[in-house]
């Protein structure tokens, strides 16, 4: 990273965004007016580190997304461009439904889903012991807050060198009961509705979501259908008690149109990949993803004192996946198992009052996986009969220690184990397969400084590993790889927060450096299967700041005619190369990393009356990044201008409606969003739709 731009963004960290990363929600007030729903940068409360701590007394990066992000923002109901107002973060989706998630990383481990990335909902986990979390089985109109911990998080988490994504789901008001419906629509044909009842009565708080998609998609063979059912419920079975559930249901659907060349993706962005002489195309091979997804989580909270509390969560999955490929036809079966423990000892009387963690968590697969031809999206002969079982535990310890002069002492350290069996059926005799990882010890060490009531800075050093996922080690090149070693790596990390101009003027600035060892990179074979290999060591540097005005003071607003009026602005700066790196005859040290933008603004803008009437405005530039290790090819620059117009409004205290409009892509600009990263062939780019619109409306009644 060029050092003097590195510094003159440290100093002057006006270049950035704090946006409603400061923020949490809350309802229209019973006049029907949109209240603010920003709290002060002091008042905000993260679960991040199972601290609970203040944002301002956090000594972590941290970005938070709260329900306005969610589902006021964007009008059509994804969770990709939220995550993009998060610095540091990176969501796409090639096709709909498909989507990419990176924490302060490349897309390059990841031709398809989620991964290097840790998931949690209310500490149950949703990343399996694989290593993948199936995001795209997540309706975003059925989440009320994402929390993000940005870099590596192993003291408490374990595995992951990316970071780790909390979410919650919507708040149920006590006391009161509640029903919404919401329908909208849009252009290439999109359509979706939902129901979400609520009830906060009688100690228990229960949220019952049905949401129903569908898409005919912008390019060819491209459409989507995704129906979700999610509950969410707590209850107070005693004072010491409390009892919470989790249960989602996802039926998905969509087709894979493929990635084009550049020559393709300019001739005719929309069309699928076409065939050639040896390999047929996407829409002859009727290429597509049926995913049926269920998973069922139970937790207790158990409070001994006000000092001593624990949560003990369990949970069990069953994933049903089918993927006609151009190649080939792969059915899946995946069953999850695991438990995740967490105690807590508070020592708030002592001469440093500190805080004890302390936990394990443990996680199986069984994966029956069986390879097919594909002729014309049917099943043809059967060509592998495999079974995979993912095993993963970590135990971890943690203080949090409060020192004199303002600081906050936080030290973690964990033990992480991996390993896979594997058996294939289909080659006799049968051999089984093991591949077991050394233990790993994960320490992390972050010290904070209050100054004053608004303003804080932080230091710290942790460790980051990151084992194969199961989708790495038996790639779609069908070979179970027993070589591929895990990423390990360390992080080093600086920042500081605060707020100013009676908490209008809000900052929050970061810079990291990751060093990062036996880096896993895609390749792709010349009929579009995948598989993975080490690619020694990358460095990366990193600033991502934010920086928001809110020109309505966010204390009061009772004499003004605006709830909210506020300006912001994201930045992130990357300098990601490859160290000591040699690409078969080619030597690729010092290049870029593929996938990451060195530069990305995102600007805002939300203004909402206490009349009813809200407008966000969200402009985002990226700037060219390489698609391949050798630099040879480009993306090209992305200027996305997104905007939504409202009017909410509480009807005879009862009643609460809301009508909206939404544009995307308002430049009509061409571009891809997701890129298919060192693709055979060049095939690099899924276009995205050129200006498109959607319109919704919400309706709700509680008593």
């Amino acid at each position: 990273m060029n050092r003097r731009l590195l510094v003159f963004c440290i100093i002057y960290p006006c270049l950035a965004q704090a946006q409603d990363s400061l923020s949490t929600t809350s309802p229209v007030n019973s006049q029907g007016r949109m209240t603010d729903d920003t709290l002060q940068l002091n008042e905000v409360t993260v679960t991040g580190y199972a601290t609970n701590r203040r944002l301002l007394e956090t000594a972590a990066s941290v970005g938070l997304l709260t329900a306005r992000d969610l589902n006021r923002r964007f009008g059509t109901p994804t969770l990709v461009p939220s995550f993009n107002t998060i610095p540091g973060v990176r969501a796409d989706e090639r096709s709909p439904g498909s989507y990419r998630l990176s924490i302060r990383g490349s897309l390059i481990r990841s031709p398809f889903g989620v991964r290097n990335v840790k998931a949690y909902w209310n500490e149950l986990p949703l990343t399996d012991a694989g290593g993948n979390t199936p995001l795209n089985a997540l309706d975003v109109r059925a989440l009320g807050r994402v929390e993000v911990i940005k870099g590596p998080s192993g003291s408490l988490y374990g595995a992951g060198t990316g970071g780790t994504v909390l979410f919650g789901g919507l708040a149920v008001p006590a006391g009161r009961s509640s029903v919404e419906v919401s329908a909208l629509g849009g252009s290439y044909g999109l359509f979706g509705n939902g129901l979400t009842l609520q009830t906060g009565k009688n100690n228990s708080a229960v949220s019952l979501s049905y949401n129903h998609l569908q898409s005919d998609g912008y390019r060819e063979n491209s459409a989507l259908v995704r129906d979700n059912i999610s509950l969410v419920s707590s209850f107070n079975v005693s004072p010491k008690r409390t009892i919470s559930i989790l249960g989602f249901y996802s039926d998905l659907y969509y087709q894979t149109p493929g990635g084009l060349n550049e020559a393709q993706f300019r001739a005719n962005p929309r069309q699928a990949r076409p065939g050639t002489r040896t390999t047929p195309g996407s829409v002859e091979q009727r290429a597509a993803i049926y995913q049926k997804l269920g998973y069922l989580g139970v937790s207790q909270e158990y409070r001994w004192s006000d000092r001593i509390q624990n949560t003990t969560v369990i949970y069990g999955s069953n994933t049903d996946f089918a993927n006609p490929f151009i190649t080939n036809y792969e059915r899946r079966a995946d069953q999850g198992l695991g438990g995740r423990t967490i105690t807590q000892v508070r020592f708030p009387n002592s001469p440093l009052p500190t805080t004890l963690t302390i936990g394990a968590e443990y996680q199986r697969n069984f994966t029956v996986t069986r390879n097919y031809g594909n002729r014309r999206g049917n099943t043809d002969t059967l060509q592998t009969d495999d079974e995979l079982r993912a095993q993963q535990s970590v135990i971890f310890l943690q203080t949090e220690t409060t020192l004199p002069a303002r600081l906050i002492l936080t030290a973690g350290l964990s033990r992480n184990e991996l390993r896979y069996d594997f058996t294939r059926f289909s080659i006799r005799p049968v051999a089984p397969q093991r591949r077991t990882f050394d233990p790993v010890w994960l320490p992390r060490v972050a010290l904070l400084r209050t100054f004053g009531q608004n303003v804080s800075a932080f230091a710290s050093i942790s460790t980051g590993y990151s084992g194969p996922t199961s989708l790495e080690v038996l790639s779609s090149t069908g070979q179970f790889n027993p070589t591929l070693e895990p990423e390990r790596g360390t992080n080093y990390e600086v920042g500081f927060r605060g707020s100013a101009l009676g908490s209008r003027l809000r900052f929050d600035v970061a810079a990291y450096q990751f060093q990062l060892r036996q880096t896993i990179v895609r390749r792709s074979a010349d009929n579009g299967a995948e598989f993975f290999v080490n690619a020694g060591r990358t460095d990366q540097q990193g600033l991502e700041a934010q920086l928001s005005y809110d020109f309505v003071n966010p204390v009061s607003v009772s004499s003004s005619l605006f709830s909210l009026l506020r300006l912001w602005q994201n930045v992130n700066l990357t300098d990601y190369r490859f160290r000591n790196y040699q690409q078969g005859a080619t030597d690729v040290s010092d290049k870029r990393v593929p996938g990451i933008a060195p530069t990305t603004l995102i600007s805002g803008f939300d203004a909402e009356l206490r009349l009813g009437f809200y407008a966000h405005l969200t402009y985002q530039f990226l700037n060219p990044f390489p698609l391949d290790e050798a630099n040879t090819a480009t993306a090209l620059p992305t200027r996305l201008l997104q905007a939504t117009l409202g009017f909410r409004r509480t009807l005879g205290n009862r009643w609460t409606l809301d009508l909206y409009a939404s544009g995307d892509n308002l430049l009509n600009q061409t571009y891809s969003l997701g890129y298919d990263l060192n693709a055979f062939g060049g095939r690099y780019f899924n276009a995205a739709a050129p200006r498109n619109g959607v319109a919704g409306v919400r309706l709700s009644v509680r008593w």
